[in-house]
């Protein structure tokens, strides 16, 4: 009897392990992890601007030095309300020193991107647009940032 009830004991303390195990809360990526999620795992941020009434976009820089390249993601944030899964005016953007600028501008749920770019020897820039529409009108958000990053 003893042994029954140990192993009884020992079969439900593992089952409710596995129970808990299973039930974690899913974590919520940031808007930075999308970036990196977009780019490339190898990829990590380097620059970024946030932007919009409510600050629901950044758009974000990010090198993989395993690849020599740059990367430019758009991110909508989850808290951009009615924005955030809707298809609206989004854009990204990468131009080095002396070059021509390489785009993605569209309409986009979630974010616009990846854009790449090899650049060795050269300073980059980054572009971002966002179109936010309020109940009686539609705005545009532009940002360049400053060349930087050089090598």
């Amino acid at each position: 009897m003893r042994k029954s009830i140990s192993r009884v004991l020992a079969l439900t303390a593992a089952a409710f392990g596995i129970l808990l195990a299973g039930s974690g809360v899913a974590h919520a990526a940031t808007p930075a992890e999308r970036a990196v999620a977009a780019c490339g795992s190898s990829y990590y941020v380097q620059r970024s601007h946030t932007m919009g009434l409510g600050q629901n976009v950044t758009a974000y820089l990010l090198y993989s030095s395993s690849t020599g390249n740059n990367c430019v993601v758009t991110v909508k944030h989850e808290n951009a309300g009615a924005y955030f899964g809707t298809a609206t005016g989004l854009g990204a953007g990468i131009q080095a020193e002396g070059g021509s600028w390489k785009k993605d501008d569209g309409d986009y749920k979630y974010y616009a991107g990846p854009v790449y770019l090899n650049a060795p020897g050269k300073c980059v820039r980054f572009w971002a647009h966002y179109e936010e529409i309020g109940a009686s009108s539609i705005r545009d958000w532009y940002h360049t940032s400053t060349y930087g990053n050089c090598g």
